[in-house]
Order: structure tokens, then C-alpha cells, then sequence
């Protein structure tokens, strides 16, 4: 980068800092059950400091590549606000002027490097970035999220189904979808659960009888949770929730290659 980085970054942050409120931080983190550090700066507050700092330093003179770069860096950063900043950047000024391959080449890079650890971020990401770039693109970059379901990483598995949120609609999606869920439903970790929830929530509304098959199929294996707060636009719902109450228990825990999770 013909510029220094680090000092672009420590710009930003400063910036962030100088908006920053204690009680932001303090409920913001608490509502994450303290899974990541926040410096209590509001969305639309981050949405602002990222166009000007952008404007104030040039950054549009940047190649895309080198934006890419910076914008990667700052989602490498601890704390939220930098996470949303980095995501924000690509989101507004980088999805429709860069190669699909190369964002999904920097969030599979992201998630090697353990760019997300808590939820929030993780699907900021997911919804602001790989779902409109799902939508944009279609097929090749479906192909791509979707084979994530197998990866490491529990929040690159989970990004492997969330974005699809954002394309239910279109029964050509269909297949990664159902093909994605039967790969993560036997997985007991409550972020896999809800990952695969949502998706059913949203397909519900837009074609119920798809959804209710892929309840159907895996039951057994879909969380109380997930029953009790993403069927509800389901026509067999309150079955389902009494359903689930009396069923079998379920098996033992179980990661994404299928082999049950020692307990410790």
C-alpha cells in the first residue's frame, strides 16, 4: 500500500474513540455476554466516521485491491467497531467494484485467521457482504459459501448458511440451501442451530411447504430453540413445539465431520 496502514488505521480508530459513550459499551457488551470488546460507538455513528475518514484521506485513490487490504486489516482488529468498519467499507464502496473471487478469497482468509469470534460480527459479515454478493453473483459464489459448511472454523460453518437468508426467495438457491442444512443440522452447537433457524424462519415466509420439509427431515436433530422460535410462521408449529417436548432425546454431540464432540 503506498500509504502507511497502520497510521490509516489508527486515524479511524481515533475517531471511533472520540464518538465512543461508556453506557454504549457497557450494554453492547453485556448483550454479548462479553464475548467481544466494544469501544460504545452506535452503527450509524461507525457508518458516518468510515465516509469521512475515507473522504478526509483519500482512500477512493487507493486501487481496490489495496481498499480490500485495509478494509481486511481492520476486521482483523479486536474490538467491534473496527470489525463493523472494515465490513461497512466493503459493504458501501468495494461489492460492486471488486472480483467476487477475490472477497471471498479475503473472508476465507479472515476466517483462517480467526478474524470472528462472537456471533454479531460474524454475521454482520454475513448479511452486509457474502449476502448481497450471493445475490449479485448467484451460482459460482453460492457453491463457494456453501462448501464452507465443512470448514474448521464454527463461524466460517455458520457463514456458510446465514448469507442464503438473503437470496430464499429464489428456488434456484434451493438445493445449496437444503444440501447445507443436511451437512450442519446433526451439529450441536447452539450458533450452527440458530445459523440454520434463521434461514428457515425467512424460507417460511416465502415458501412454507419447503420449509416445513426440511423440518420434517431433520427434526430430530434441530434444537428446541430453533423448533420454538423459527417455526413459527409454520402452519404445524404448535405440533412441532409439543412435538419436540415429548420426542427422543437426542444423540450424542456431534461435529461438522459427524463424530460425537468429547466432553471435558
Amino acid at each position: 500500500m503506498g500509504r502507511n496502514r497502520g497510521e490509516l488505521i489508527a486515524d479511524l480508530q481515533r475517531r471511533l474513540d472520540s464518538a465512543a459513550d461508556p453506557g454504549t459499551k457497557a450494554w453492547f457488551e453485556n448483550y454479548l455476554k462479553h464475548a467481544i470488546a466494544y469501544r460504545g460507538v452506535k452503527t450509524p455513528a461507525v457508518t458516518r466516521i468510515v465516509a469521512d475518514w475515507r473522504r478526509d484521506r483519500g482512500l477512493g485513490g487507493l486501487s481496490v485491491a489495496e481498499q480490500l487490504a485495509l478494509a481486511a486489516s481492520l476486521i482483523l482488529r479486536n474490538h467491534a467497531e473496527d470489525k463493523f468498519a472494515g465490513t461497512l467499507y466493503i459493504q458501501k464502496h468495494l461489492l460492486r467494484r471488486v472480483d467476487p473471487e477475490a472477497i471471498l478469497a479475503t473472508a476465507e482468509d479472515l476466517f483462517a485467521a480467526r478474524a470472528f469470534f462472537d456471533w454479531s460480527t460474524c454475521d454482520w459479515f454475513s448479511v452486509r457482504v457474502l449476502g448481497p454478493l450471493l445475490v449479485r453473483h448467484g451460482g459460482a459464489v453460492a457453491e463457494r459459501i456453501a462448501g464452507w459448511r465443512t470448514a474448521a472454523c464454527l463461524w466460517q460453518r455458520r457463514s456458510s448458511i446465514v448469507p442464503f437468508r438473503s437470496v430464499v426467495r429464489d428456488e434456484a438457491y434451493h438445493p445449496f440451501i437444503e444440501a447445507t442444512i443436511a451437512s450442519l443440522a446433526g451439529e450441536r452447537e447452539r450458533f450452527i442451530q440458530t445459523g440454520i433457524g434463521w434461514v428457515i424462519s425467512d424460507l417460511s415466509k416465502a415458501h412454507p411447504d419447503t420449509a416445513a420439509a426440511l423440518v420434517e427431515r431433520h427434526f430430530k436433530d434441530l434444537s428446541a430453540e430453533v423448533i420454538r422460535r423459527h417455526t413459527k410462521h409454520l402452519p404445524r408449529h404448535v405440533e412441532y413445539k409439543a412435538r419436540r417436548r415429548t420426542g427422543p432425546a437426542r444423540g450424542p454431540a456431534r461435529g461438522a465431520d459427524g463424530k460425537p464432540f468429547a466432553r471435558g
